[in-house]
């Protein structure tokens, strides 16, 4: 299957699965797994980053309109796309051109140490535009270490099921 139409498939699904499962306002929790930070997870290195940004800023911006978050995961998902480089660089040092990394055919540990990195970060750029000021601290730090482990065994617990389907 080519990338394009395997990506788009990928985004209804995580897109659906975040909206009517894990939709915090539909379970009465407040702390929930953002599985569509997925779909950054697996945006091709090949593309330009222009296309990565306009990506991410999509993805985020599709998220915002279902939950009506007003930008939160957009300005998220964008400092995801915009630091991607950076971020593949310190997980996969050992490659020597990240452009030909194929990231969806790199053994699970790597792909968690990513996924990982990625999922504190996108937390981090939401809880810090939820949160406002400093004087809910210790509500942002619980909100983003809760939710940041929550997405990180739900995305894992995905790569589990669809390592085989991803090669």
């Amino acid at each position: 299957m080519n990338k394009l139409p395997k990506l788009i498939l990928w985004f209804l699904i995580l897109l659906f699965i975040q909206a009517f499962i894990f939709d915090p306002i539909l379970l009465g929790i407040p702390y929930v797994p953002f599985v569509y930070v997925l779909l950054l997870i697996f945006l091709p290195n090949n593309w330009p980053s222009w296309v990565v940004l306009l990506v991410g800023f999509f993805i985020g911006f599709c998220v915002d309109f279902i939950f009506f978050s007003g930008g939160i995961h957009t300005a998220a998902c964008t400092m995801i796309a915009f630091s991607r480089p950076l971020l593949i660089r310190a997980v996969f040092s050992e490659t020597m051109a990240p452009e030909n990394l194929r990231v969806d055919q790199e053994s699970f540990r790597s792909l968690l140490r990513y996924t990982t990195l990625v999922v504190l970060v996108h937390h981090f750029v939401v809880f810090v535009f939820v949160v406002g000021n400093m004087s809910r601290i210790g509500w942002f730090l619980n909100a983003w270490l809760t939710n940041s482990l929550l997405t990180i065994l739900g995305v894992a617990f995905i790569l589990l099921l669809t390592q085989n389907s991803r090669r």
